[in-house]
């Protein structure tokens, strides 16, 4: 590897970095969102916010009433409703831009040749895009409001 790659890579990642958030920034937070807590043994608890307090967080699970101490608590995240159809955006543009990209290398090299039919066209279109926007949806609806230090 060369070294300027490294240098590149090593600046990026650390362009990257999470910052912590402060725990003030839960105030954002009302009840009945719903949000996923990660304690600090990595385990996630996903309910229905109801309060917080210097001492902890709580919230509705399934269970019942949750409440994980301040200390325990490495990250808190919302749902946001809209980031899934976002996600789903932009995969199919980025789909979209991976079909027209190969019909317009590969497929006219094909058509050109082989006399390729439309249907195998509209694949080198519909397939990309399914399988972005599909990665889209798969990706986290949920932003991080808080992280620990």
């Amino acid at each position: 590897m060369s070294r300027a790659f490294r240098i590149v890579i090593w600046l990026a990642c650390g362009g990257l970095s999470l910052q912590a958030q402060s725990w003030d920034a839960l105030r954002g937070l009302g009840p009945g969102d719903k949000i996923k807590v990660v304690d600090t043994s990595h385990r996630e608890h996903k309910g229905t916010f109801t309060a917080f307090s210097e001492r902890g967080i709580s919230f509705e699970a399934g269970k019942g009433v949750v409440e994980i101490e301040r200390a325990r608590v490495d990250r808190v995240q919302i749902r946001a409703g809209s980031r899934r159809a976002r996600n789903i955006l932009i995969g199919a543009g980025i789909g979209l831009a991976v079909g027209v990209a190969v019909d317009q290398s590969a497929g006219r090299y094909l058509r050109n040749e082989t006399g390729e039919n439309g249907g195998a066209r509209a694949v080198t279109y519909i397939a990309p895009i399914a399988l972005f926007a599909g990665i889209g949806a798969a990706l986290s609806p949920y932003r991080t409001i808080y992280r620990a230090r």
